[in-house]
């Protein structure tokens, strides 16, 4: 968005102390659409055809540049109108005009680009378009000119390379006004990217090329096909990183979801299992050192967390019971999803389900490994008819903050643990006497 600002100097009033009121208004305006918006295209066909470009401008005031701009325009055939003095219009780009006793300039009106952050508004100082409406004119003219090097012109505009300078007749009609050429060459500089293509070109035609470059990738930006667009829409629909609102029809397609993973994955299967070791790209040294990472990482976690169980279930699932029924799984998910790093590790709240369980069975005098089997069975009947159906949508709906709350009960739930352990030590033990 860019603001454009209206600055009223009323001189006329001043005290004796030399206080005057200033009137500041400002308001957004809309990005051009190059893609919609036919006018946007006629603006700048008809600014390379008469332009008005001025590169490494070496002056270091505002004043100074906006002069070499309007004698540019003044001089240059294209642009010169009979009976139009150009130099004659630079009191009207400033508020102070007609008061000569007052040595301050403030832009009349201009337009900017602004990024809204959560902090305010930041502005885009490396350029600064200037309107101006000129009652004499009999058609509109637009002059760019690049500095040398950045520009301090005070507050929004410490590091300006780009000056903007659009004078339009007083009466025009509604799409041909100042204001909407400066939204059309607003829209051009709003962009980080063409701002630096600009300052590698050379000379003028090299300037006119990088315009109209700009123009095609803001025309073909939002250009898609039809049948892609109806394409990306179907994936959206169960795809649960998009932002698109869940319906009741998502979940009612039995398989669809799973019909597009093995769209989107097929393609890539092998080469999960391959990049790293073959082709031009392989590294074979990173492989392998990433493989003893994930080997140590993985191997420590298990080892915890199956003593852990093994002390729980009182050994009916110990340490190498745990690390070898983690092999077996990572094997078997690693194959199927067709993603090797993605490795299932036995977590805390795991261990915490495993020691309800066991806890469980206890009371009711049940199997335990019987029990724990169907418990893993039926799990497996509601992983698939959620594979089915699309439950995985749902994640959606799930923020930060959940897994904030389940990890903050995983840690309040070893902490009591850790608080028994502790109480039993100083319970069951005698403390040992002083010796003498």
């Amino acid at each position: 968005m860019e603001p454009s600002k209206v600055l009223n100097f009323l001189p006329s009033d001043a005290d004796d102390s030399g206080c005057v009121l200033l009137n500041t208004s400002r308001k957004y305006v809309k990005l051009m659409n190059f893609e919609e918006e036919v006018r946007a295209h006629r603006d700048l066909d008809g600014f390379l055809a008469r332009a008005s470009i001025i590169l490494d401008e070496t002056a270091p005031a505002l004043d100074d540049v906006l002069k070499r701009m309007l004698h540019h325009m003044g001089q240059d055939s294209h642009t010169a109108e009979p009976g139009c003095h150009f130099e004659e219009f630079m009191s009207m780009l400033f508020t102070d005009a007609g008061a000569q006793e007052i040595n301050a300039h403030l832009v009349s009106e201009t337009i900017q680009g602004v990024t809204a952050t959560a902090t305010g508004v930041q502005y885009q100082q490396s350029w600064l378009c200037i309107l101006c409406n000129v009652k004499s004119l009999q058609r509109r003219h637009v002059c760019i000119s690049r500095l040398e090097r950045p520009q301090n012109w005070g507050e929004n505009c410490c590091e300006v390379r780009y000056v903007i300078l659009i004078l339009a007749p007083l009466k025009m009609k509604s799409t041909k006004t100042a204001m909407e050429l400066g939204r059309t060459f607003g829209t051009l500089f709003s962009d980080i990217s063409f701002r630096q293509k600009l300052l590698e070109t050379k000379t003028q035609e090299e300037f006119k090329e990088a315009l109209v470059f700009q123009r095609h990738q803001l025309t073909a930006a939002n250009q898609q096909p039809a049948a892609v667009e109806e394409e990306e829409e179907e994936e959206e629909e169960t795809d649960p990183h998009s932002h698109k609102p869940l319906k009741w029809k998502d979940f009612f397609r039995p398989g669809r979801g799973i019909y597009e993973d093995l769209c989107r994955r097929l393609p890539l299967y092998s080469s999960d299992f391959t990049d790293g070791v073959v082709g031009s790209n392989k590294t074979v040294l990173k492989y392998m050192t990433t493989a003893i990472f994930l080997y140590i990482a993985i191997l420590l976690p298990a080892i915890a967390f199956g003593s852990l169980n093994d002390e729980r279930t009182r050994g009916e699932i110990d340490v190498r019971k745990t690390i070898i029924g983690q092999s077996i799984g990572g094997l078997i998910y690693s194959l199927f999803a067709g993603s090797p790093l993605v490795i299932p590790l036995t977590t805390a709240p795991l261990a915490i389900f495993i020691s309800v369980i066991r806890g469980l069975c206890d009371d009711y005098d049940l199997d335990f490994p019987a029990f724990y089997a169907c418990i893993g069975l039926w799990n497996s009947l509601f992983l698939i008819l959620g594979g089915i159906f699309n439950v995985s949508l749902l994640m959606k709906l799930f923020k930060r903050s959940t897994e904030e709350v389940i990890a903050l009960f995983i840690s309040i739930a070893f902490v009591v643990d850790a608080l028994k352990g502790t109480i039993k030590n100083h319970t069951e033990y005698i403390p040992c006497t002083p010796f003498r």
